[in-house]
């Protein structure tokens, strides 16, 4: 994949959006040794490699960690602990958004860019104000304008979601419009779906879906439920994902700068430290989930050749060990790591699914088990399974004995059934879709995280991340403002925000 690796000088040409804080756009015109303008589709490449960006949230990164699908046993590369730290602001990728949106509306399919810009926007404000709170939105991005806004007020967190799903809703329309003018034909720029709008359109209508069912605690003041529903009761209008073939994955090849994040170079270094984690590995042992057999190999000191479909060889590290103790059990053969064929035979590894097929049948069974929509909760849920079991490549006979199981046929539009929703959901997110496994624990503590010793937060889940330092170096007030408003005044990571309260 090309393109990522080639990310440095489509970030140099975006850059040129950027100068305008104290720089006109006019007077770079001048300059003919200065390139004054970016193709909207080296601009969309860059916003995508930011979208993309695996080192920070993707697989084996810690924020699966954080997710606690995996635990960590050496203290030279990462720690157990929850204290953490400040999140990251997305206004810089933001611009180089508005700066395609602004190119491309001098070429007739402004409206595909169009479209995907609104998706964007959308995106980035949700990842920011999920992880810290309030955020600037209504006056953000406005230092070029003739009246430069240089210290841009905080909206609430209730309006940049209402935000979110207005633009949402107007890139699905104006996708529609731009497959009217042009059909599918490729969006230049696009390593994800190769321009296919298609793809694009259901993936838009697939995170409004996740964007809805995150506001569950907010069904009185965003007419949640109604959002949903329309949705669901109008596909011709709003397409949703047909399959696993419609997820918007992220594909590695053994290209230098683009290989997967465990893979046969680094074994040597991370082969003992990377430890499957409690959460996730119990629960597949409780449900004799043959996913386990995928994603893990048995612990060396409980494996036995007779038996090698013995669950009790499976062994996880819990979140809150301390890691001391966590490495003489691993150096002694008595933990679980991840499966070495499937993750260190190659530079490839497997695919990352940033918005996928799984997670929205999981979201459509959930908004019926609390009543939202009429449907039957328990066929959403069973789709939702057989796609997570699809992806790890499960015989069809094993999914159909799994699935038969008292322990997993669904309980019905209650509360056992949300949790059977839920953590299905939770398992189906393994190593995928950045911390949104952390995000639905948050919003429902389902399934319960582990707390222990390593903890250093004490003995607390955070439910935010700080607001990052530089807001408080160039935009004091607003953000002090926006702290007293919602926190009483203190950057706490556990202090609780208006979307979950």
């Amino acid at each position: 994949m090309k393109t990522i690796q080639h990310y440095k000088s489509v970030l140099l040409l975006a850059m040129v959006f950027m100068l305008g804080g104290c720089t006109n756009f006019e007077d770079l015109a001048d300059d003919p040794n200065r390139a004054t303008s970016v193709p909207p589709s080296m601009l969309l490449t860059e916003v995508l490699r930011v979208m993309n960006n695996v080192d920070d949230e993707g697989p084996w990164s810690g924020a699966q960690r954080d997710n606690q699908f995996w635990a960590i046993s050496f203290d030279y590369y990462g720690n157990q602990d929850y204290n953490w730290g400040s999140a990251s602001l997305r206004y810089t990728t933001l611009s180089n958004v508005q700066a395609m949106e602004k190119e491309a509306g001098k070429l007739d399919s402004r409206n595909k860019y169009g479209a995907l810009a609104k998706f964007f926007n959308a995106y980035f404000l949700d990842y920011m104000s999920k992880r810290m709170g309030d955020i600037p939105m209504s006056e953000a991005l406005q230092a070029k304008n003739n009246n430069p806004i240089t210290k841009p007020k905080y909206d609430t967190q209730k309006e940049v979601y209402t935000e979110v799903l207005r633009l949402l809703d107007a890139a699905n329309d104006q996708i529609t419009v731009a497959k009217a003018e042009i059909g599918t034909t490729a969006v230049q720029g696009d390593f994800l779906f190769k321009g296919d709008l298609d793809k694009w359109q259901r993936t838009i209508n697939t995170f409004r879906l996740r964007v809805l069912i995150s506001l569950s605690k907010k069904t009185g003041e965003l007419d949640v439920a109604s959002q949903f529903n329309k949705i669901i009761s109008n596909p011709s209008k709003y397409p949703l994902m047909e399959g696993i073939k419609d997820n918007m994955t992220r594909y590695f090849s053994d290209e230098t700068g683009n290989n997967y994040k465990i893979n046969p170079g680094n074994y040597g270094f991370n082969r003992n430290r990377n430890i499957m984690g409690g959460t996730y590995l119990n629960i597949l042992k409780q449900n004799n989930d043959p996913r386990i057999y995928k994603v893990a190999d048995p612990a060396s000191f409980y494996y036995k050749a007779n038996d090698p479909l013995n669950l009790n060889a499976y062994i996880a590290a819990n979140t809150g060990d301390e890691q001391g103790s966590m490495q003489v059990a691993s150096d002694q053969g008595k933990l679980s790591y991840p499966n070495e064929k499937r993750y260190y035979s190659n530079y490839i590894g497997e695919a990352y699914i940033l918005i996928g097929y799984s997670e929205q049948q999981f979201a459509i069974a959930e908004a019926i088990n609390r009543g939202w929509i009429n449907g039957d909760a328990a066929a959403y849920y069973n789709q939702g399974i057989k796609a997570s079991m699809e992806f790890y490549g499960v015989a069809a006979a094993d999914v159909t004995t799994f699935l038969n199981q008292s322990i997993v046929v669904y309980q019905g539009n209650n509360a056992t059934g949300l949790e059977q929703i839920l953590t299905q959901k939770y398992v189906a997110f393994f190593q995928n879709s950045e911390r949104e496994s952390y995000f639905n624990y948050r919003r429902t503590g389902i399934p319960k995280f582990d707390v222990g010793p390593a903890n250093k937060n004490g003995g607390k889940i955070p439910t935010r991340w700080k607001y990052p330092q530089s807001e408080f170096e160039t935009n004091s007030e607003n953000v002090t403002a926006a702290l007293k408003s919602q926190y009483g005044g203190t950057d706490d990571i556990n202090a609780v925000m208006w979307l979950i309260k």
